[in-house]
């Protein structure tokens, strides 16, 4: 059922948010809508959001809005982004909004017409660093486990190094792409998880070479790779995107080292945030989550739950046969 905004509701929308203080995704970059084209999505604007179309099979399509504050939409945008859908024929559009969740943001959302996503794109819990906060203070909040594991790690002689993709040549990225992508497949082989492709990542770096928004960080013991994350940098916030380690020398703890000079790498630049994204809900220890996030924890800061995904809803039919193949597809 479609509830039409009226313009008091549309203004109190817009008023709601203001005392927000949500920094921008990457994922609303054009350089994230180029390299999403490589995926086989089609890129439609909203001002100056960019919408990611999907085509389906039998002609059709959903759309999808990543990653927004409600301080960077209006509410008549989101009645444009209700036409587009109608436009486009489309199923569904999903609005993912990633301001902090509280119960009566939800109900404004859904008086606007829309409900509550079946699934989460991008993860709705996030553990979050305030880099703000001096480096002793950082490493006081940490868990006493996690500081352990970081001195432990200095004193193996661990080291970190990072590859810039705008700074460094073209053999030293290939390179470090590679060590990466090695040590991401082979956690994911480890935790029986498909994971991404080595040309998913090709894209994404050859669409942001002309950006400093993405580096690698690469810990090395006794020369060997062992752990490697891919970080973004974009409006004061660093985010952990990708990551993988090995099981050779894990003793010597080269991911606590690896993620604590990605906090200072983040806070000398300047940034505000380092976002480790996706963590379980506080207390669920039976969420496939919960052993990446008790990792996740050893660094300190705090879990937050953003209000996530909302779809507005426009073939109630295909929306459903959608659902029923979206949750066959997720369990293969």
């Amino acid at each position: 059922m479609e509830f039409p905004a009226s313009e008091a509701l549309i203004n109190g929308f817009d008023l709601f948010f203001m005392g927000e203080t949500n920094l921008k995704s990457i994922l609303q970059t054009r350089e994230w809508a180029e390299f999403k084209k490589t995926q086989g999505f089609e890129i439609l604007t909203l001002g100056e959001l960019f919408i990611h179309k999907k085509n389906l099979p039998f002609g059709q399509n959903f759309l999808y809005l990543p990653e927004v504050s409600a301080r960077d939409i209006s509410a008549k945008e989101i009645e444009s982004l209700k036409a587009i859908t109608k436009e486009q024929k489309s199923i569904f559009a999903r609005l993912e909004l990633t301001d902090q969740f509280s119960e009566n943001a939800h109900k404004l959302i859904r008086s606007l017409g829309f409900q509550k996503s079946f699934e989460e794109i991008q993860p709705k819990w996030r553990q979050i660093i305030d880099l703000t906060k001096t480096r002793g203070t950082l490493l006081s909040e940490m868990k006493q486990k996690g500081r352990y594991n970081v001195r432990l790690a200095q004193r193996k002689g661990v080291q970190v190094q990072s590859v810039n993709f705008k700074s460094q040549n073209e053999k030293d990225k290939l390179k470090a792409l590679k060590i990466f992508y090695s040590l991401y497949k082979e956690t994911n082989e480890r935790e029986g998880l498909k994971g991404r492709d080595f040309s998913y990542f090709q894209n994404l770096i050859d669409k942001f070479k002309e950006t400093d928004y993405l580096e690698i960080y690469i810990a090395t013991y006794q020369n060997e790779p062992v752990a490697a994350a891919l970080v973004s940098f974009y409006d004061n916030k660093a985010s952990y995107l990708y990551g993988g380690s090995s099981r050779r020398y894990k003793e010597v703890m080269a991911p606590y080292l690896l993620h604590w000079q990605i906090i200072l790498s983040s806070k000398e630049r300047g940034f505000k945030v380092y976002d480790l994204v996706g963590r379980a809900r506080p207390g669920d220890n039976s969420s496939k989550w919960a052993g990446i996030t008790r990792f996740k924890e050893q660094f300190g800061g705090q879990p937050i739950e953003i209000l996530g995904s909302y779809d507005y809803i426009n073939k109630p039919f295909w929306y459903r046969l959608f659902k029923i193949a979206e949750k066959i597809r997720r369990r293969q």
